[in-house]
């Protein structure tokens, strides 16, 4: 079998890290299904490679839409080697004034939605013995978020599931793993600068290599993951952080009177 050959199935595939990840697995020969909830934008995006990329509507809440989905792309495809669990939303707020409708809401999307395409993907890979899934977290799930508690929880949630899978799954040959990706440069954090909600500046000071991530360069990890170069690779959070999560947070310089200048 050939890294070309395979199936993907991306949730949320139409913007941001989704697209980047789906266009990444078409240009390396993988045939591609894109869920996203707006499907005349995965429609759009399909057409930038025609034949390679499947448009299907996709709301992960909705327990019946993902059989059906993930139904159709077997269908269409033959074949499903590889899920990444991308669809993702936040609600901001701090956390005293945090409704219970937005927490849910969040939750729901993150994490329930993870769960639904996690269990649909495994339907198909666990009898065929083979599969690898990728659950897309982020540095918030291992630090405090002020005003993103419930994106934050879910991240936190996705990594224990991901182990639990991982270790449940290995033996029958399912390969599960996430990335956890710092600040990267999408429309959707673009749109936050723009109305005041987000201030970039300390976020790059605060980031290690000076900079965000570009989306491809997500999209590149959990190609990674997802491809045979990573067929030993199990139950593993791969940072893609520009050093954000390693980075003490304290900034450090000795004292002239040491000796040191």
């Amino acid at each position: 079998m050939t890294e070309e050959s395979k199936v993907v199935l991306i949730t949320g595939g139409a913007s941001g890290i989704g697209w980047a990840t789906a266009n990444e697995f078409a240009s390396r020969g993988w045939c591609v299904t894109i869920g996203d909830i707006d499907l005349s934008a995965a429609q759009r995006r399909a057409a930038e490679h025609p034949g390679k990329i499947l448009a299907l509507a996709l709301d992960v809440i909705d327990r019946k839409a993902v059989t059906e989905a993930f139904a159709a792309s077997l269908r269409h495809w033959g074949r499903l080697d590889a899920l990444v669990n991308n669809a993702g939303i936040q609600r901001h707020a701090h956390l005293e004034s945090l409704t219970f409708e937005n927490w849910s809401a969040v939750l729901d999307v993150n994490l329930h939605g993870s769960f639904h395409c996690l269990q649909a993907a495994a339907q198909t890979m666990l009898p065929q013995g083979a599969g690898a899934i990728v659950n897309v977290a982020s540095v918030a799930a291992t630090r405090g978020a002020p005003g993103r508690a419930a994106y934050a929880v879910s991240k936190a949630a996705i990594l224990s599931l991901t182990r639990t899978a991982a270790v449940e799954w290995s033996e029958r040959g399912l390969r599960v793993n996430a990335v956890a990706p710092g600040y990267v440069e999408t429309d959707l954090l673009k749109t936050a600068v723009a109305e005041g909600r987000v201030n970039i500046e300390p976020i790059i000071a605060r980031t290690p290599t000076r900079r965000l991530a570009e989306p491809r360069e997500i999209a590149k990890s959990i190609y990674f993951l997802c491809s045979d170069d990573a067929s030993y690779v199990t139950g593993h959070t791969l940072h893609v952080d520009g050093g954000f999560d390693a980075d003490y947070g304290v900034p450090f310089s000795l004292p002239k009177s040491a000796g040191f200048q």
